[in-house]
């Protein structure tokens, strides 16, 4: 099992468990008068990543491939007329994310700010786990990446409780009334990491009333793949939120950056 296997199977067993911590909290699906299109993109290759080993939040930089990855989306985002309808740039603040962040706003010449949030990291898993393959992790610590929290790390609910806040928040931030479907939402940008945005994409999946979401399958989230998300509020509330899983942007054609690519609707 991959890391985005680990989150997969956390995310189900949190579904599974009852009510989800966003009703329990007030939060529910009352309305879509404001909306925000949410585009989440992953970071670049590291080094880490081309060795299959978890990464977490230590902080790991792009590698070389990496770095050309990022340079490689942020074209495709200018080509495809999609970088010039970022209203903000958001960013988890761990290296590889941030830089890839940057990378793109140069590119797409949008002058626009990287705000690093660190809400939107990865997972913490614990310096016992992170450096590590999946194959060489003990049973014990293969157990608390799937059900618990690993020793000095979170558990996938607390990853996901930050993720949600903080893309409810600043998707709310953002938000506008787009009543007439002649009007389209703002959209941002927001760079994080695999595991982190695949747990949230699927829990936006499973949770999201709209029949065209609940269609479509969340993909393995690709170093520098795009994907979008729909947050509806409530008027003027962050407390009454709906999610929209709206399928692939564009992805790098297996991650590679010799020229392909795969754009979504």
């Amino acid at each position: 099992m991959d890391g985005f296997g680990i989150w997969i199977t956390n995310l189900l067993v949190i579904l599974e468990g009852g009510s989800s911590f966003l009703m329990e909290s007030g939060l529910s699906p009352h309305g879509r008068k404001c909306k925000c299109v949410v585009h989440l993109l992953r970071h670049g290759e590291t080094a880490w990543n081309s060795k299959k080993k978890l990464q977490g939040q230590t902080d790991i930089p792009l590698n070389e491939n990496g770095l050309t990855q990022a340079q490689a989306i942020a074209r495709l985002l200018v080509q495809h007329s999609i970088a010039c309808k970022y209203a903000a740039v958001f960013s988890s603040d761990l290296a590889r994310a941030s830089n890839t962040a940057k990378v793109i706003v140069d590119i797409a010449n949008t002058k626009h700010k990287v705000h690093a949030d660190a809400r939107l990291r990865e997972r913490a898993m614990g310096s016992h786990v992170e450096g590590k393959t999946w194959a060489s992790l003990t049973h014990e610590q293969k157990h608390a990446l799937r059900t618990g929290t690993p020793e000095g790390g979170e558990s996938s609910q607390q990853m996901l409780e930050r993720m949600v806040q903080a893309v409810a928040e600043i998707a709310h931030k953002h938000a506008a009334v787009t009543d007439n479907d002649d009007i389209s939402p703002p959209h941002i940008l927001v760079v994080s990491h695999g595991g982190a945005m695949g747990t949230l994409l699927e829990y936006a999946n499973m949770n999201s009333s709209s029949s065209s979401s609940s269609s479509k399958t969340v993909p393995h989230i690709r170093n520098c793949g795009v994907y979008s998300l729909t947050v509806a509020f409530d008027g003027d509330s962050v407390d009454t939120v709906e999610w929209t899983y709206d399928g692939i942007v564009v992805e790098l054609d297996n991650t590679s950056t010799k020229g392909g690519e795969r754009v979504g609707g």
